[in-house]
């Protein structure tokens, strides 16, 4: 909606400024007046989420461990120079493969509790009143996601490792099984 005022008011301001008569220099004044409100309104809108506010979700589910049921651990894999970390995690023992955290406007937490946990808040850009929906609702913002939080609540006797560190610690206990086979049967 704001588009076509915008629209109208430009076309106002030429025409009032070509065509001479009466009060058309005020005319012509007032609709560049409405051209440049509009022209601010999108900008601030498009920059600043002028006209919406924001609406916070939270999801919690139960957390499992990443790897297999009798060894409690909590997977990521480091991206980039390894300040970076993308956590793989299970919500339920029928899932195969872990999911992982979204990466888009993201931040993880991991801290110690007494129950095994994952909380999701994520937070999303709405529209404040129904007048801004119809003069915005055109550039598409609504529902557009501002900020994404994982928590990550792990009791104390969990782990939390690297999916390499995971893969050594299996090679280490697939020797130390093969050891023990080897023992066994002398």
């Amino acid at each position: 909606m704001i588009l076509l005022i915008l629209i109208v008011a430009a076309i106002m301001f030429i025409y009032f400024n070509i065509i001479p008569g009466k009060r058309h220099t005020s005319i012509a004044w007032l609709s560049l007046i409405v051209t440049i409100l509009c022209v601010v309104g999108i900008v601030e809108h498009d920059y600043n989420h002028w006209g919406m506010k924001t609406e916070t979700t939270l999801s919690t589910n139960t957390l499992v461990s990443s790897a297999t049921p009798r060894l409690p651990i909590l997977l990521y894999q480091p991206l980039g120079n390894g300040t970076e970390k993308v956590y793989l995690y299970k919500t339920g023992q029928l899932q195969k493969k872990p999911k992982s955290i979204k990466l888009d406007k993201v931040s993880t937490k991991v801290k110690r509790s007494s129950q095994p946990k994952v909380t999701i808040k994520t937070t999303r850009y709405t529209y404040s009143n129904t007048f801004n929906q119809i003069m915005f609702g055109v550039f598409g913002h609504d529902k557009e996601l501002k900020h994404r939080e994982y928590i990550f609540s792990i009791p104390s006797n969990w782990k939390v490792m690297s999916v390499n560190d995971a893969k050594q610690l299996q090679k280490q206990m697939m020797k130390k099984q093969q050891f023990l086979k080897q023992k066994s049967a002398q």
